[in-house]
């Protein structure tokens, strides 16, 4: 038989039952508490077992690459069948793929369950300095992407010659550290204008010796003064479109005073 709990004094002169003991509020609390952990142990294995089965990068698109394969591009970033969807790391992969120099990586975006896009792009070979009887290859940000020794001359046909930088360091696979931070400005901004304008197959030489008396000569003797990097599009655009009607009225070399953006002065070769 079980003891009965005595009855308890109100305080206005009557008395009431005890509380039972399944109404105690600790003893509600006790199983609120192993409720509430209950649950947590089953959303976490829950999320054990989707992260093992569903939620692994299975799908990776790769959005850039021309030269390289889309599995040169995955292996590259690091990426494998053990990669999670939730731990998947942005900062490694970028760290990863541009440990090759000739990639570079823009952004990545993840699809969810276990989908993922890397965004890229591939430097190109399009220009050239010679330092010490050694050609280098670079691309448009000054990358130094191959060496070659002069009997290996062949593999910089119709590379840009750029001439003046006076290189303080140059090594393969490290950005080109010319002799001054004006220079580099000016060689990556003529670089660009020129790959922009779409006349990297008419240009022979660009010269940087002195940011701000930039020039640049063609394949067929034209040299053109540009003046500093001021107006650098105005100027370039100028210069395409006179050489081209100078072209076109028979006319074989010369020298283009364009320091002036819209304006050209022009004075052909000393017969």
């Amino acid at each position: 038989m079980s003891e009965q709990l005595p009855p308890v004094y109100s305080g206005n002169g009557g008395y009431m039952a005890p509380p039972s003991p399944a109404q105690s509020p600790k003893a509600s609390q006790r199983t609120g508490v192993f409720t509430l952990v209950g649950m947590v142990v089953l959303i976490f294995a829950i999320l054990v077992i989707l992260n093992e089965t569903m939620l692994k990068i299975r799908h990776v698109a790769v959005i850039g690459n021309h030269q390289y394969s889309w599995e040169d591009v995955v292996k590259a970033a690091g990426l494998d069948r053990a990669t999670s969807y939730f731990t998947v790391d942005e900062k490694s992969i970028a760290r990863n793929l541009q440990s090759n120099r000739y990639l570079v990586f823009e952004r990545m975006e993840k699809v969810f369950p276990n989908g993922l896009t890397l965004y890229i792009h591939e430097r190109k070979p399009i220009a050239r300095v010679q330092e010490m009887g050694t050609d280098y290859v670079l691309d448009e940000d000054g990358m130094v992407l191959e060496r070659y020794a002069k009997s290996q001359n062949s593999e910089l046909d119709g590379l840009m010659f750029v001439t003046g930088l006076k290189p303080k360091e140059i090594r393969v696979g490290q950005v080109i550290q010319a002799g001054t931070s004006l220079q580099t400005e000016a060689f990556r901004a003529l670089v660009r204008e020129v790959i922009l304008q779409g006349i990297t197959a008419e240009v022979s030489e660009l010269n940087v010796a002195d940011p701000e008396n930039l020039y640049l000569i063609t394949n067929d003797k034209f040299t053109a003064h540009l003046g500093n990097v001021t107006d650098l599009r105005a100027k370039v655009g100028t210069v395409r479109a006179v050489i081209a009607y100078l072209r076109g009225e028979g006319s074989a070399g010369g020298m283009l005073e364009a320091d002036i953006p819209g304006e050209v002065v022009y004075s052909p070769l000393s017969p």
